[in-house]
Formats: C-alpha cells, sequence, structure tokens
C-alpha cells in the first residue's frame, strides 16, 4: 500500500464519518489507514456564501498539504462542493488527488445494468444530479456525464435552492427535519420528470438520508463511487 488514504473533511463531519465507514467497509476483514483533516464547517460555509473563494480553497489547500506531509499516499475530498478547490489542493501537494468524479468519467460501472447497452452507457440514458448550488452549476458531475454521452437532467432553478439549503442547514449537521427531507424529494421528483433514468447522489450527505426518499428511478452514490476508487488506488 502506497501510504494512507488522506481525507480532508469536517464540511460537514457527517459524510467525513460516512467516507471513514465505507472505507473500511470495503477492506473488510481488515482495516485501511486513514489520515483525516477536519475542517470547521461554519467558517469554510461562511467564507463560501460570502464569495470568498480564496479563503475557501487556502484552507482546503493546507489541509492537503498537512496530509502529504503526514504520510498520506492518496487525498480525497469529502464534500462535492469542496471540489471547487480541488485543481488547487492537486497542484500543491505531492502525491495523487483522487476527484469525486473520476469514477463518472467512466460511467458504465456506476449505471444500473438496465441502462447499459453492450456493456456501455445506453446513449439514450438521461442521468440526473442532486447536489448544492455551487456543485451543479461548477458541473462537477454534469461535465464528465455529458462527455460520457448522457443527457443530463438537474433540477428546477426553484427546486434546487430548497435542496441547497436543506443540504447546507439540517442535513449537513447531520439533523435532517421533515422539511429537508421533503426539500430533496421534490427535486428527485422533479429529476425523474424531467426524464431522468437514474439520478446521482451528488452531495456527499445524501447517502445519509437514502433510506428516507422514495426514489421511482435508481440511485447512483457517489460516496460508495469515491471510496472504492480511492482504496483502489491506495492498493495500487
Amino acid at each position: 500500500m502506497a501510504g494512507a488514504i488522506g481525507l480532508i473533511g469536517g464540511t460537514g463531519w457527517p459524510s467525513t464519518a460516512l467516507y471513514y465507514e465505507r472505507l473500511n467497509r470495503l477492506a473488510e476483514p481488515g482495516t485501511v489507514p486513514v489520515l483525516i483533516a477536519s475542517l470547521s464547517f461554519a467558517p469554510v460555509l461562511a467564507d463560501a456564501e460570502r464569495g470568498r473563494f480564496d479563503l475557501v480553497t487556502a484552507a482546503f489547500v493546507a489541509a492537503g498539504q498537512g496530509l502529504a506531509a503526514a504520510g498520506a499516499g492518496v487525498i480525497g475530498l469529502c464534500a462535492a462542493t469542496a471540489h471547487l478547490a480541488f485543481d488547487a489542493v492537486a497542484a500543491a501537494v505531492p502525491v495523487p488527488c483522487l476527484h469525486i468524479a473520476e469514477p463518472f468519467r467512466h460511467p458504465a460501472d456506476l449505471l444500473p445494468d438496465g441502462l447499459l447497452a453492450n456493456g456501455l452507457p445506453s446513449k439514450g440514458a438521461a442521468v440526473g444530479v442532486l447536489g448544492t448550488a455551487q456543485t451543479l452549476e461548477a458541473g462537477v458531475f454534469t461535465g464528465p456525464l455529458a462527455a460520457a454521452g448522457h443527457r443530463v437532467v438537474t433540477p428546477d432553478a426553484g427546486l434546487a435552492a430548497g435542496l441547497d439549503r436543506a443540504i447546507k442547514t439540517g442535513i449537513s449537521a447531520g439533523r435532517p427535519t421533515p422539511a429537508d427531507i421533503a426539500a430533496v424529494q421534490a427535486a428527485l421528483d422533479d429529476l425523474v420528470a424531467g426524464g431522468a433514468d437514474a439520478v446521482v447522489l451528488g452531495c456527499t450527505e445524501l447517502p445519509l438520508i437514502r433510506d428516507r426518499l422514495r426514489p421511482a428511478v435508481p440511485l447512483i452514490d457517489a460516496v460508495a463511487a469515491h471510496c472504492q476508487a480511492l482504496l483502489s488506488w491506495s492498493r495500487g
């Protein structure tokens, strides 16, 4: 194994804990060395909300450098929105960084069998994406999926705003309210109405509420795909 898996987390802590659990579940019956740099969510979110992405990026770069110095052999960011700082982190550390959307460059490995044709993604498959406003606007997942030949569906602007609020408040804090769940469900239903054949849970907290959703189409867990890729990379 080429060093520990380094995780930049804390934004928020429930998804960071999910990454740690998922990595070790995948490694059973053994365990996997993991180093975690846990940022304080409130100031990072406040800087992002007021447009100070320079400060957000600086925090993630410093965390990545600390992980590399501590012996991480590969680094992952435990939040999809944090990937707005991914390029800066990757350029600032001497070890590989694995983007959360890297597995989606090869979606044949992720899409349900019914959406495959001859082992390859069907060009007719439409894929919806749920995530924060910044994740959707930056094309964190939509870019790779579109490049792979899929029609990408995103929520209506008003529903996307409600989804963003739900993620950044109760869901990220590990205390989702019924209203938060309803906002996610409304955005999910909108994607299905828009023709999505499958939907990517493109926020790393969304898998934590998966059992409380009523999906009419298959859901694709971005955390599961990212963890599998990180573990495979760390094992060479």
